[in-house]
């Protein structure tokens, strides 16, 4: 109604203007006749326009009223709609990243065999997932998660000592770790690995009790096949020890007794021999002889860590030993062997020692080219971690193609008329550097000869107990 009055009053106004606004020549009669006319329907027509343009505000009002969010506030920009559905929108995000969350712990848990378990101890109740109810064999939802079914899970033959790890570790006690077998319900026993902790509040006080099981049935199985081969291989080298020995006695004996007939023959018959029976005999004689060294690496080589142990050895009295074995093909060659520096002590053993370097040094006088006598220099660097040993001569050298080979066992580059030897000797050092930890290799030379390098541990090797 407010504004059908301000409607007709600029009505009246508008009339009033059109008034004064008549010409004064004009007739006044026909004046008085228009503003009659013209006045009341000015008035009627804006107090219609106003009436109407009222209604309309007053429906608007009521709807922004209808749409407010509550008694006494005021969201004519719409906000509150606009907070509304942006909380949705964020519930919904962190519905999804729940659920997501929730898969990954799940298939990590199903991957890994790992089910994890909760148990308010406030309140009792407990929570398994769903890895540990398939390790159980149990369907999720078709039980309660209460210790007692977990424990009626268990073997009957590992069931007190799980209840024992449960008490302690309720009781105060730090975590705990356990293998233990269950007895799925459809009969099928598998191995597990336990763990159980207390999760206490600032205070002190236990407030949860935090379980995972890990199905090892199969880990168990493979610790259990290894240990097998393990046995066998033990028995493999007690067997081939034996077999040492009686390579070292039984079948050394018959070589004597053929080496011995062969002198008795030659000296029997040692003015009827021709020259050709002459050399079958040498032929004899060197067969045997070879055979008794081809033995006697066999069995060195075989016997490499299975005795002694690791002791400090001095470096120094192991070379000067085998310098001793070696002063007579040292003097037939007018060879010399130079030793630079200070030689350590190191742990190892030291008949296997003295072996190393005797094969080593002993290659390199044996390997000399004719026209200059063998010069062997053994030096040793001090490698932080380890020993860094060198064996240098100036002999006939190792070609790069066959670095490798040469640590094999039964391996030659040369033949038998050339040089001697069983092709035995490097591969007894490889296995003496190895057994100790080190690495052995020929490394790149610059000048003529070769340079065989090995490293030693400054530390000594484990035990079998500390491994």
């Amino acid at each position: 109604m407010l504004f059908a009055a301000l409607a007709a009053v600029l009505g009246a106004i508008l009339a009033f203007g059109i008034w004064s606004l008549w010409p004064i020549e004009a007739d006044p009669a026909r004046l008085g006749w228009g503003l009659a006319i013209l006045l009341p329907a000015a008035v009627i027509a804006s107090f219609g326009f106003g009436f109407a343009l009222g209604r309309t505000v007053e429906r608007r009002l009521e709807a922004l009223a209808e749409d407010r969010p509550a008694a006494g506030t005021s969201d004519i920009l719409g906000l509150g709609k606009a907070l509304d559905v942006l909380a949705g929108r964020f519930d919904e995000i962190l519905r999804e990243t729940d659920r997501r969350s929730r898969a990954r712990v799940s298939n990590t848990e199903r991957i890994a065999q790992l089910g994890s378990a909760e148990r308010n101890l406030i309140t009792g109740k407990g929570m398994w997932s769903d890895e540990f109810h398939a390790i159980l064999g149990i369907v999720p939802g078709s039980c309660v998660p209460t210790p007692e079914i977990f424990l009626e899970v268990v073997h009957p033959g590992d069931r007190e000592e799980v209840a024992a790890v449960l008490r302690d570790v309720m009781s105060g006690g730090s975590r705990r770790e356990t293998d233990f077998r269950i007895v799925r319900p459809d009969g099928e026993v598998r191995m597990l690995h336990g763990s159980a902790e207390v999760a206490r509040d600032a205070a002190g006080t236990p407030i949860r009790l935090d379980s995972t099981i890990q199905d090892i049935t199969e880990r168990k199985r493979l610790e259990n096949e290894l240990d097998g081969l393990i046995r066998e291989l033990w028995r493999s080298n007690e067997e081939l020890e034996q077999f040492a020995y009686v390579a070292s006695h039984d079948l050394r004996q018959p070589l004597r007794v053929v080496g011995s007939y062969v002198s008795l023959l030659e000296e029997e018959l040692m003015g009827s021999l021709t020259g050709d029976s002459l050399e079958y005999m040498g032929f004899v004689r060197d067969g045997v002889r070879r055979m008794d060294r081809l033995i006697t690496d066999l069995l060195t080589y075989s016997r490499v860590g299975r005795v002694g142990g690791n002791v400090p050895v001095n470096v120094d009295d192991a070379i000067r030993s085998a310098l001793a074995d070696l002063q007579i093909e040292i003097e037939d060659c007018l060879g010399r062997v130079e030793v630079r520096g200070d030689l350590p002590v190191l742990y190892g053993d030291q008949g296997e020692m003295e072996r190393l370097f005797l094969n080593l040094v002993g290659n390199a006088i044996k390997y000399y080219q004719p026209e200059r006598p063998p010069v062997v220099t053994v030096s040793c660097d001090d490698m932080n971690s380890h020993w860094l040993f060198k064996v240098a001569d100036n002999g006939i050298g190792i070609p790069a193609e066959h670095a490798e080979r040469v640590f094999g066992i039964f391996q030659r580059l040369h033949a038998r008329d050339e040089y001697e030897g069983t092709g035995v000797g490097l591969a007894i050092c490889k296995k003496i550097v190895e057994r100790h930890g080190g690495t052995i290799k020929v490394e790149a030379s610059e000048g003529p000869g070769t340079v065989l390098a090995f490293t030693w541990p400054k530390a000594p090797p484990p035990t079998e107990t500390e491994s």
